[in-house]
């Protein structure tokens, strides 16, 4: 069987129209986080790489015409940077959030070795105006801090907030994360303080309720991270600026389908691997996802309610191992995984991504999956399909993820290629002067689940 072909006692096909990115620019290599679909109907979304000759890409798809625009081919320039004397812009590993016609995003460290780290100048804050295809450069948050990678916007006092994050060992030695406000009109940036005093952490998302308090949790990742996971839960305080710690109050982390409790070593990860603030923002969806616990449910947060007593955490219903890969379409919340959803526990296709598909063969198996949100089939699951394209390609690996409002599901990352296809070109980090041909192509994808949702 070609690495192509579908088993036949696993018919059911969710039907991609793909668009291969390496024909644009072959480093792209990866995109994690960054993509939207904006209030214009449009898709925008990022393409990340490792290059030290090239950084991040950014582009526009419209959904009507089927039309890829490239915004930028290469966000280190729009940051106004020259890659002959600094590490690139590699990647927009954040949410892509949007406010006034604007949509913002951050840059973000990708030249992994010791030399381009300490070297890094700082990630940027990004503006981009969908009305007039302007780029506005807020600047560098944190000199050589990354921006690692939440960002998110409070609406109502025109501020964005971003999680800034320390990578060269110095750095990490002797400080730790911090939050920043931006004043969109002023450009104004304020430190806002440290969740953690010391060393390298992460926060995916974040959730800006409507009294402009941002809500986040730091990765537990496994334990990697100094200050990640153990249950607790930030409040960053519109009023005071202050960053408050609930200590230990995310919901246990169970299994589905019978509810079984995760490993003590699981609970000390409890933290958000996924947040989507729900309409009117009074509220926000949230996974414990991969490294953040592994609990396999989708939860409603409510910051109205009792955080201490566990009322303010209330289960959808069950989805299986996740992690990245989620996007609110209008009443469900998308999500990739293999169609044997026992199988992906544990899984990482980042990793997987790279066996050589002529000796492992296509086993990835990737299925487009939904819960419902709508009244009389709450938390009720759907699989969609295997992911397949136009042209019989399967995807070894996703976590960037968008949905519109029509059944639409748009999405980055690595798929098989054919003989033909243009391959990435991936840096070798053990030997940053070399580039490898990998079997495997960046591309991005368009699914319309909208007969299945009806």
């Amino acid at each position: 069987m070609s690495q192509i072909d579908r088993d036949p006692s696993d018919p059911k096909i969710c039907r991609a129209y793909s668009i291969a990115l390496n024909e644009i620019e072959p480093d792209y290599d990866g995109q994690w986080q960054g993509i939207t679909v904006a209030s214009d109907g449009h898709c925008y979304f990022g393409s990340s790489t490792h290059s030290y000759r090239c950084g991040a890409g950014f582009f526009r798809f419209d959904p009507r015409t089927q039309e890829l625009t490239t915004l930028a081919k290469d966000m280190t320039v729009v940051c106004g940077e020259d890659l002959t004397r600094t590490p690139s812009q590699g990647k927009i590993h954040s949410p892509i959030v949007e406010h006034d016609g604007w949509l913002y995003l951050t840059t973000h460290l990708s030249n992994y070795w010791k030399e381009a780290i300490d070297r890094y100048t700082g990630a940027h804050v990004i503006g981009y105006e969908m009305a007039t295809g302007c780029f506005h450069d807020f600047g560098i948050v944190r000199p050589r801090y990354s921006i690692y990678s939440f960002i998110n916007v409070d609406p109502d006092r025109h501020k964005l907030y971003v999680f800034s994050v320390p990578f060269a060992e110095e750095d990490q030695q002797n400080d730790g994360c911090h939050v920043y406000s931006i004043d969109i009109q002023t450009g104004e940036m304020q430190d806002l303080g440290k969740p953690a005093e010391k060393g390298r952490n992460a926060s995916f998302w974040s959730y800006v309720d409507p009294d402009g308090d941002c809500w986040f949790t730091m990765w537990g990742a496994g334990g990697r991270f100094s200050a990640g996971g153990r249950g607790n839960l930030y409040r960053l305080a519109a009023g005071s600026g202050r960053i408050e710690c609930f200590e230990d109050v995310l919901p246990e982390a169970r299994l589905w389908p019978d509810g079984k409790r995760r490993s003590e070593e699981k609970q000390a990860d409890r933290s958000w691997s996924w947040a989507q603030s729900l309409p009117g923002r009074e509220r926000c969806l949230f996974a414990m996802g991969m490294g953040g616990s592994d609990d396999e449910r989708l939860w409603v947060f409510d910051p109205g309610k009792n955080i201490a007593t566990g009322e303010a955490f209330r289960p959808v219903g069950f989805v299986g191992p996740v992690f990245l890969a989620l996007a609110l379409g209008k009443d469900r919340v998308f999500y990739i995984q293999r169609g044997d959803l026992v199988s992906h526990r544990g899984y990482s296709g980042e990793a997987k991504r790279d066996e050589d598909p002529d000796v492992v063969g296509k086993n990835e198996d990737y299925h487009l999956k939904s819960i419902s949100l709508a009244d009389g089939s709450y938390g009720q699951v759907t699989d969609h399909g295997a992911i397949v394209d136009q042209k019989g390609r399967v995807p070894r690996h996703v976590d960037s993820l968008a949905a519109d409002q029509g059944g639409r599901v748009y999405m980055v990352g690595s798929w098989h290629i054919l003989p033909q296809d243009q391959p990435t070109l991936q840096i070798n980090l053990e030997n940053p002067k070399e580039f490898q041909r990998m079997k495997r192509g960046q591309f991005f994808a368009v699914c319309d689940a909208s007969d299945d949702i009806a």
